[in-house]
Formats: C-alpha cells, sequence, structure tokens
C-alpha cells in the first residue's frame, strides 16, 4: 500500500513547500515517491552498506545524529517492510539504552565511490544486544547532487575511544567545519499523531568545501541549495528547531557532534541576513532562496570514532 499526500507530508513541510512554491507539484509527487515499503534495489542497496547514518531521539529527548558501522550484511531485509541492523560498532556513542520499542527513527544509506543514497524512516519493533528490528514508514531515494565522492578504507585506529564536550565551538573545530563538504542533520516532529511522516529524520548537505560559514557569533550558515522540493528536515526545523549535526572527518577518522537550535532564513529578510552573513558564495546560475542558521548549545568531539577513513591518507 502507498502513502496518500495526507499521510505523505507533516504542516512543517507544507508549510515549506508553500513558502518555497513546491506544494502544488509535492501533492503529486509524494504518493508517487514516497514509499511504504522498500523495493528490492533499496533492499539491496542497504544490504550491501558499510556503514549508515540514523537519526534519533535519545533517552534525554535529544536529537542525535549518529553513524553505525559493520561489514557487508550487517543490515538484513527479511521483508520490503523490515530492517534488521547491527549496532555493536558505532561512533562510540550509541547504545541501545538509548532507545525504546516504539522510537520512530531516520535512516540514511550513501555510496560515496557511486554517490547513490537512499532514505527510510522506520519504527522500532524489537531491540536486544545486538540488533535493533525495524518497520519501514516511508522509503525513497535521494539524488546524487552535491555528495562528493570518496574512496574510503579500514580505519586502523578505530575503536580506541575518547571523547571531549564543550559549549562552544573552538578555532580546531571553527577551521574544520570551514573546510568540510558534507554533513549530516538530525532534526524530529512529533505532534502526537501516527502518521508516517512524524519522528526522526536524518538528511546530508553538502557542496564544495568552504560551504559552511561561520559568523563572528559562532553561528554556522549553510545556503540552501535547490533540492527534490520535500523539504523534509526544514519542515521538521520550523516545527521542532532543536537538531543536530554531525560532521565527520575522514582523514583523521574523528567525528564532531553539534547540538544546535535552528533558524531558517528567507533573503526577502535582507536586514537579517545582513546581520547575519559574513561572506558570499558564489553558487553559479542558481539563486539562493534561504540559509539555514545553526546555533550550538554543545560541542561533542569524538576521537577515533570512524570505522573507515580515506583511502589517501
Amino acid at each position: 500500500m502507498n502513502n496518500d499526500a495526507g499521510t505523505v507530508w507533516h504542516k512543517g513541510e507544507v508549510s515549506i513547500q508553500k513558502l518555497a512554491g513546491t506544494y502544488e507539484r509535492m501533492v503529486d509527487i509524494g504518493p508517487k515517491f514516497i514509499r511504504e515499503f522498500m523495493p528490492q534495489q533499496h533492499r539491496d542497496f542497504f544490504s550491501a552498506l558499510t556503514m549508515i547514518y540514523i537519526g534519533y531521539m535519545d533517552h534525554r529527548m535529544q536529537t542525535r545524529a549518529s553513524l553505525l558501522f559493520g561489514v557487508p550484511n550487517f543490515i538484513q531485509s527479511p521483508s520490503e517492510t523490515e530492517l534488521i541492523i547491527n549496532t555493536q560498532s558505532s561512533l562510540g556513542d550509541f547504545i541501545n539504552d538509548d532507545i525504546k520499542i516504539g522510537d520512530r527513527v531516520g535512516l540514511l544509506g550513501i555510496e560515496f565511490d557511486t554517490k547513490r543514497r537512499n532514505r527510510a524512516n522506520a519504527v522500532i519493533t524489537d531491540i536486544n544486544q545486538k540488533n535493533i528490528r525495524l518497520s519501514i514508514l516511508q522509503s525513497y531515494g535521494n539524488c546524487p547532487k552535491y555528495i562528493q565522492p570518496k574512496t574510503l578504507v579500514h580505519n586502523q585506529g578505530y575503536g580506541d575511544f575518547s571523547l571531549t564536550t564543550d559549549s562552544h565551538l573552538n578555532q580546531v573545530d571553527k577551521d574544520f567545519i570551514s573546510s568540510a563538504d558534507a554533513f549530516f542533520i538530525a532534526s524530529h516532529f512529533d505532534d502526537g499523531q501516527q502518521g508516517n511522516d512524524r519522528g526522526a529524520d536524518i538528511s546530508h548537505r553538502g557542496g564544495s568545501a568552504g560551504f559552511v560559514s561561520i559568523n563572528p557569533k559562532g553561528q554556522l550558515l549553510i545556503d540552501d541549495y535547490p533540492g527534490n522540493g520535500f523539504f523534509n528536515t526544514l519542515g521538521n526545523l520550523i516545527e521542532n528547531p532543536l537538531a543536530s549535526l554531525l560532521f565527520c572527518d575522514w582523514y583523521s577518522g574523528n567525528a564532531l557532534h553539534i547540538s544546535v537550535s535552528s533558524k531558517v532564513i528567507w533573503h526577502d529578510d535582507e536586514n537579517h541576513r545582513s546581520h547575519l552573513l559574513t561572506t558570499t558564495k558564489d553558487t553559479g546560475s542558481e539563486q539562493i532562496k534561504r540559509t539555514l542558521c545553526f546555533t550550538p548549545s554543545k560541542v561533542e568531539r569524538f576521537v577515533n570514532a570512524l570505522a573507515y577513513r580515506t583511502a589517501s591518507y
């Protein structure tokens, strides 16, 4: 059974779509593109992965973005509506005690070498010491746009974890973020309804190195490049501005997790935009209509957290 328009988009997504002028198109496209099951190519895709990004709400009711690792088949798909994920290897932050049956999580798989990516939103139906079992609520693909290709190999230092926390970004953090070509954002929306579009979500944001700016207040600024018009992330953020950002340093094997509050800045608000922005980026022929502004509240620095790193180091 497929979704209908009423269960594909929640009110936040609809609000952004109307502001951006994509709503009429999304009413037609959404139910056709977003499924309540995984086609066989998605099932094969997830089973072949060696890592998967997960967005979830932890036991402190904080939205988190994490990354789970394994070898091919650490994710299994016993049916078109189910996934089983071995959760034993992560950034060093993910523990099954943080989640419970009934929680709704967002999943994102990416093959960096082929630039393929597929997403799923799902509800947890079972948990044990090794695995979580998930029932699919929404399944859909994303285009390869803004994914920077890379080849990854096993990180020999993985597992020798250390963690430091702070309330703000230091200069090393800022330098790393300013040179990043991607990050991942976990967001969450829940109005108590049981629609398939409620719960946690995780998405990829990418661009050329330097696509993330940091202003003198320490806020992260990211121009919202044209995409599929769904606005899953922005729709969540206007309803619940609390989110988390994950930056992966594939050269060092380290990761940076940032808890943030967020704001969507529309560019017709020129006074607000000129107050926040410190740089002007060349976006080619694409007109940028929105900028995302993230204010950090907690910074977590994970050392040796990535099971894979770039082949050239």
